[in-house]
């Protein structure tokens, strides 16, 4: 994990007041799920599979606008190709991330806010969130049904900070897996975090410069308290 700031001692004031995340592919690991209902969606509505590493470009933006490309019919029957598949398969399709419930844990300890601001839709959000126990540590979440603007525009975060009452937006980390987090993070002014554990390419993910790299959700505890790890 790299910082900018090493130099803090122990004593010094937190270094953020909320910490908001994504969700997919940063706290839970859903994205073989996401491409297998691209792939089944694709195969249904076109007959045709995708190449894995164009979807991946898509992923962290609303569904809807994934399909972009296509006319309107065919982009609703790819969405709802994939909503099926997705509805089917939620259940049994996702694990969490090691680290994930010791790392909020942690932070919920020192008192910081978190939340999550995804472009997932609020309800498999909320499902996969309760299934591995982890809703009880956020106190926000923005979801796609939430805003008009989606990431890499700055509006999910701007809400979530709004909602929990946060203004200065140097006082935010936002901690994501793709291009899309880290662009939203720099169009909304706050700091940003990538995560070792991404299935997106890490160069395109470094080529943005996030101010902290990841290798454990458990390391956000020092980056907090601005000591050396």
């Amino acid at each position: 994990m790299k910082t900018e700031d090493n130099t803090a001692s122990a004593d010094r004031p937190l270094k953020y007041d909320a910490i908001f995340y994504d969700f997919d592919g940063t706290l839970v690991d859903t994205i073989p799920l996401i491409v297998k209902c691209f792939h089944i969606a694709f195969e249904e509505v076109l007959g045709e599979r995708r190449d894995e590493k164009t979807i991946l470009s898509t992923i962290g933006l609303p569904l809807w606008t994934a399909f972009r490309d296509y006319d309107e019919e065919t982009r609703k029957k790819l969405h709802d190709a994939y909503l099926r598949a997705n509805e089917r398969y939620l259940p049994t399709g996702v694990r969490i991330f090691p680290g994930i419930h010791e790392g909020l844990e942690e932070v919920s300890r020192m008192g910081v806010l978190q939340g999550v601001v995804t472009s997932k839709r609020r309800e498999p959000a909320l499902f996969t969130m309760r299934q591995f126990d982890i809703e009880k540590y956020f106190s926000v979440l923005v979801s796609r049904d939430d805003t008009t603007e989606h990431k890499p525009a700055p509006a999910p975060i701007y809400l979530a900070a709004e909602k929990l009452g946060l203004s200065d937006m140097t006082r935010i980390l936002y901690v994501g897996d793709s291009i899309h987090d880290l662009i939203c993070a720099e169009n909304a002014g706050v700091d940003s975090a990538a995560v070792e554990w991404t299935y997106m390419p890490k160069e395109d993910l470094r080529s943005l410069s996030p101010k902290y790299w990841l290798d454990n959700l458990s390391e956000l505890p020092c980056i907090l308290s601005g000591r050396e790890l």
